[in-house]
């Protein structure tokens, strides 16, 4: 929910985003993807654990992160804004630009289990600890 005021706050404070875009638009869809996001995670939890009998498995949480937030607001959703004058097309961009992060991320999650075989466990721990 942080999340979602400080990209409200960037968008309309910083860069004078239409605040009706980014009320009615932008925080509903950002709201609706955390939340479908969720739900298939937790589905995905449910069936490992009926497959295994395990009654400890969880779902990991999905939501927004900061770096994500500002790093979107500030290289590509303001520019894009400033440069067209077009809050739409500025928020367009932003969503095409959001599918190409998530092909990327899939690309690269075909090396994950290489990945976690060459780091020590601390390591890749370490993103979640706040480090």
């Amino acid at each position: 929910m942080a999340n979602l005021v400080i990209l409200f706050a960037i968008l309309v404070g910083a860069f004078g985003f239409p605040r009706d875009l980014v009320l009615h638009r932008i925080v509903p869809g950002t709201a609706v993807g955390v939340l479908v996001g969720d739900l298939i995670y937790a589905g995905m939890a449910r069936r490992l654990a009926r497959r295994t009998g395990r009654s400890d498995v969880t779902a990991m949480p999905l939501g927004l992160n900061a770096p994500s937030v500002f790093g979107i607001s500030f290289a590509i959703l303001g520019p894009a804004y400033l440069t067209t004058g077009d809050a739409v097309l500025a928020w367009k961009v932003g969503m095409a630009v959001t599918v190409l992060v998530g092909i990327f991320k899939m690309a690269l999650s075909l090396s994950g289990n290489a990945v976690r075989s060459a780091l020590p466990r601390a390591g890749l721990l370490g993103s979640i600890a706040g480090a």
